[in-house]
């Protein structure tokens, strides 16, 4: 019998680079450049989660593949997602998806499909790299945050314009090249954790670039990461185009008869929040009352329960508002006792969230050193460091957009203990970190 063999399709380089740079590197090690939030989820949030999965085993959503609350759930979610991002949304424009990483999935497959090219901000998540390179799209370029683009020499007959808010990586909000795109893709990763006298700088930003227009459009949220729930995977995909957002529930129905119903009831969560915490921090006192009172009537329209208490929500924006000034306390830290290992300066601070990718201050401009440099500190010290490559592109693309000594990743959701013990270990491995046979000849 003659043996099937699947075509291998090589990885994206910034997974292919993940194994060299954790070669040999203890699982166990320190690590400074988490990507998922360590900030304790809100005790509401618990709470709200036993309300939403006792109200599903009532209703029989937990014995049934889909029941009519699934339409339900994402009609409230297209009203409640409408006014916040300026949008007029319909039930048929909303699919839930397992967290932001498979919407991204959904989408650049349908772009690969529709031969439209990504231009992609660098640094970017893996699977805006990873997808399109298993589905035989093309990344056609990628730019920088003040909008200068590296062409990759890949072509394809239309652009799709990917738009981070902010950067997952760098915590800052970018200016797009100045190009022409045929879609528009808009990946919202924090919201919260903004700080300062514009704490909703990030949904200013979004109402802007979509502008209330959804034609050749997609959104990305996920409540992951601002909520502390990396585990839960909730994520909504919004598409006024009615191609995409049936090829994507085509694409979901494929691998799964249904979706948690809970995956759904937390996206109406965080939603609910969004809108509740713009309104907390309005001038006007009852502006908090207000908005509630209005989510409470869409949860009636929309026959969804449970609804939130107002002392739930209350509870979640107080708590992001904490999260918010661990965030900025941990960024202080991190400028008191790292000005000598890292790049600092308040052009670094996240606009929202808890990351940021500050230059490494090492004497390594080429990136395969930077690379033996990095598994050699994970290998010596037991800490591992994210450098830039991690983050899509290449060798090539980071050399031309941001070229000099690395850049690594820095987490500012873990304990301030935490933090200021992973930069002792990195002063500790500045100091002394034995470099590669191959380095050391070439000094």
């Amino acid at each position: 019998m003659t043996q099937l063999i699947a075509p291998v399709t090589e990885d994206a380089p910034c997974v292919a680079v993940y194994r060299d740079l954790r070669d040999g590197v203890s699982r166990a090690s320190a690590q400074i450049g988490f990507g998922y939030n360590l900030y304790p989820a809100a005790a509401a949030v618990h709470r709200f989660l036993h309300r939403a999965l006792a109200a599903s085993a009532r209703a029989g959503r937990l014995h049934e593949y889909g029941t009519v609350h699934d339409a339900h759930d994402r009609a409230l979610a297209a009203t409640l997602a409408g006014a916040y991002l300026g949008l007029d949304l319909d039930e048929a424009q909303i699919v839930f998806t397992a967290g932001a990483t498979e919407g991204i999935g959904l989408v650049t497959r349908w772009l690969a499909a529709c031969d439209a090219g990504l231009l992609l901000p660098a640094p970017c998540y893996y699977a805006f790299e990873q997808t399109p390179r298993r589905w035989g799209g093309a990344v056609v370029g990628r730019y920088w945050h003040d909008g200068t683009v590296h062409a990759t020499g890949d072509t394809a007959s239309r652009t799709a314009l990917v738009e981070i808010f902010p950067n997952g990586v760098t915590g800052t909000l970018y200016t797009p090249p100045p190009r022409t795109a045929d879609f528009h893709l808009v990946d919202i990763v924090f919201l919260a954790g903004g700080s300062g006298p514009h704490p909703h700088q990030v949904t200013h930003r979004v109402r802007a670039a979509l502008n209330g227009r959804f034609t050749d459009t997609a959104v990305l949220m996920t409540p992951s990461k601002d909520l502390c729930i990396p585990g839960l995977r909730p994520g909504l995909l919004i598409s006024g185009s009615p191609s995409l957002a049936e090829a994507a529930r085509d694409d979901i129905f494929d691998r799964t008869a249904s979706a948690s119903p809970l995956a759904g009831q937390l996206v109406l969560l965080y939603l609910s929040v969004l809108l509740l915490a713009e309104a907390a921090h309005e001038p006007n006192p009852h502006a908090f009352d207000r908005r509630y009172r209005w989510i409470v009537q869409q949860y009636a329209r929309h026959t969804v329960e449970p609804v939130p208490s107002e002392a739930v929500c209350r509870s979640i924006v107080d708590h992001l508002d904490a999260m918010s000034r661990h965030f900025a306390d941990g960024f202080d830290l991190l400028t008191q006792h790292a000005d000598d290992l890292l790049e600092s300066g308040d052009h670094l601070r996240p606009v929202s969230g808890y990351s940021l990718l500050p230059r490494l201050n090492v004497d390594l401009a080429d990136p395969g050193e930077s690379i033996a440099w990095v598994n050699a500190v994970g290998r010596q010290f037991q800490l591992k460091l994210n450098p830039q490559l991690l983050f899509g592109g290449t060798r090539q693309s980071w050399h031309a957009l941001s070229p000099g000594p690395p850049r690594i990743r820095v987490n500012l959701s873990v304990p301030h203990d935490g933090l200021l013990t992973t930069l002792a270990l990195l002063r500790e491995a500045h100091r002394g970190v034995v470099l590669p046979q191959s380095r050391t000849e070439a000094a």
